[in-house]
């Protein structure tokens, strides 16, 4: 039987912080998670484990971001081909 685990729990083992977690939540990305109250996130271990293994064959998108110690960039915009008008 799996065991009910809290975002620490799946923090601590994926290496990602609980706001890494948040945010995959947010975005549709990371392990399936239980949402039992409001504020209330549990995870089934054997859902993050099957999430993790199933990484190995198909890696889901992953966003990388990085800051920097100057204060805050400006934010960039790019056009992506066939997705933005005119391209």
């Amino acid at each position: 039987m799996s065991r009910i685990i809290t975002p620490s729990e799946v923090a601590e083992q994926l290496n990602v912080t609980e706001d890494d977690l948040a945010f995959w939540r947010g975005a549709g990305l990371g392990p399936v998670w239980l949402n039992i109250e409001p504020d209330t996130i549990r995870y089934l271990d054997s859902k993050v484990h099957q999430w993790l293994v199933g990484q190995l064959d198909h890696p889901a998108p992953t966003l990388n971001v990085t800051s920097s110690d100057d204060g805050a960039a400006p934010l960039q915009k790019e056009q992506l081909p066939d997705v933005d008008s005119g391209a």
